[in-house]
């Protein structure tokens, strides 16, 4: 494959370098690049992720052997992922793509013949199939070894076994059709952990069974419908049992409470076990949450103190008042779901300084316990529910040293999301 690499003009001899190590192929194994990101990052005092960043903005590679099919521009990658996924097959250029999605929408309005619009829409079809066929092609060369897996990422791949997994475990099922044990709490954290198997090349495209649920964007990347796409799962059967056998087994605690990643994942399940029931008691009361920047802020700090269990109760406590207010003549529908943020903040507060005592709830079958859940506390800690009775840091501290203790870090889940949310409580499943 032929490339040359194009700058920015006027880019600092500093920024080339990093430009052209980062672009740096080996000749005698196309798409094994000599430098790491990391390596890079540390050469030249950067972190990491922030030198594809420098690349993608100074830089750019040129496929001389690669041509637009329509107008016959050289094909240009901004990053690796693009490059890793370039084949030397029929390729069109964005513009040419959307002028053929523009014709192929005027001609949809002329025809009036079905085998016409058939052939047309097939061959669209055909085109979509193209991409996504080589993006998975690209997932199947960088496969990582089970062996090299991390706990957490192993603990998450067993959940999604033990959740979606289909009876052959080839493939899995959608979220929109469990009908058994949920994957985790809520649908938000369900479709990140997809998201990051996915990434990780665990679960694969399988593009026939997806070809409505997929989207290709303007930047030509993948958009994925998670709820309702299905995936094959990266490792044959053998693989996938030691997986859940090693997942059920007795482990070190003491490396996986010292594992960052670990411990943010049980703190996102936690966290998402707190919005599961919010969403919940608020729709039972005909309210509508706003989930804000805030709102995980106050979640957080209960959590840090108070077990879910407690935490539910602070949540029954401020619905119930925001319900009570809404019955009111005076008062809105849209008042009263704004005013449970504060109710959550003011009940917290009065439990922390003893105006009225701290409660326990219990899980009923409206808010059954999840794969995740199961994996990450009851596996580890042999504690039936564990994830649910007590803080992190009544789970962790027996297993920390004195110098690892600190603060538990809520931030996963609440980072990725936008500082504004606005829940449908009647599509929520």
């Amino acid at each position: 494959m032929k490339t040359k690499l194009e700058y920015q003009p006027g880019i600092a001899d500093a920024t080339k370098l990093i430009c052209e190590k980062y672009w740096l192929m080996r000749r005698n194994k196309p798409n094994e690049f000599v430098h790491t990101c990391q390596e890079i990052g540390q050469a030249f005092g950067f972190r990491p992720k922030d030198i594809s960043v420098i690349a993608k903005t100074n830089s750019h590679l040129v496929v001389l052997d690669s041509q637009c099919i329509d107008c016959g521009k050289m094909h240009i990658c901004h990053n690796r992922a693009q490059f890793n996924q370039l084949t030397l097959e029929s390729w069109r250029c964005d513009p040419c793509w959307k002028a053929l999605s523009k014709r192929t929408i005027q001609a949809q309005s002329l025809l009036e013949k079905p085998v016409e619009r058939e052939s047309l829409k097939e061959e669209q079809k055909q085109a979509f199939l193209q991409y996504i066929n080589s993006h998975r092609t690209t997932q199947l060369t960088e496969i990582p070894s089970v062996t090299t897996l991390s706990e957490a990422d192993r603990l998450l791949l067993a959940a999604t076994i033990e959740s979606l997994g289909t009876d052959d475990l080839k493939t899995t099922i959608s979220l929109h059709d469990i009908q058994s044990l949920p994957l985790s709490p809520i649908f938000l954290l369900d479709e990140h952990l997809l998201q990051h198997l996915f990434e990780l090349n665990l679960l694969l495209l399988v593009p026939e069974d997806n070809f409505e649920y997929i989207n290709i964007n303007e930047e030509q990347e993948l958009e994925i419908d998670y709820q309702r796409a299905t995936f094959e799962f990266a490792y044959d059967t053998n693989d996938l049992n030691k997986v859940m056998v090693v997942a059920k087994s007795k482990k070190d605690i003491h490396a996986l409470v010292a594992d960052k990643q670990f411990r943010m994942w049980c703190a996102d399940i936690q966290l998402a076990e707190c919005l599961n029931y919010l969403t919940t008691r608020t729709k039972l009361n005909n309210l509508e949450p706003s989930i804000t920047e805030k709102l995980f802020s106050i979640f957080r700090s209960c959590l840090a103190e108070n077990s879910v269990s407690v935490v539910y109760y602070v949540i029954y406590r401020a619905v119930e008042m925001a319900a009570k207010s809404s019955q009111t003549l005076d008062t809105t529908q849209k008042h009263p779901s704004s005013s449970i943020s504060s109710n959550i903040e003011l009940v917290f507060g009065q439990i922390s300084t003893g105006v009225c005592r701290r409660n326990n709830s219990f899980r009923d079958d409206s808010h059954p316990q999840s794969a995740i859940t199961k994996l990450f506390f009851d596996y580890v800690f042999g504690i039936e529910d564990g994830g649910f009775h007590y803080t992190l840091d009544e789970l962790f501290n027996p297993y920390r040293s004195q110098k690892a203790c600190r603060q538990v870090n809520y931030s996963m889940l609440g980072s990725n999301q936008s500082t504004n949310y606005s829940i449908t409580i009647n599509d929520l499943k």
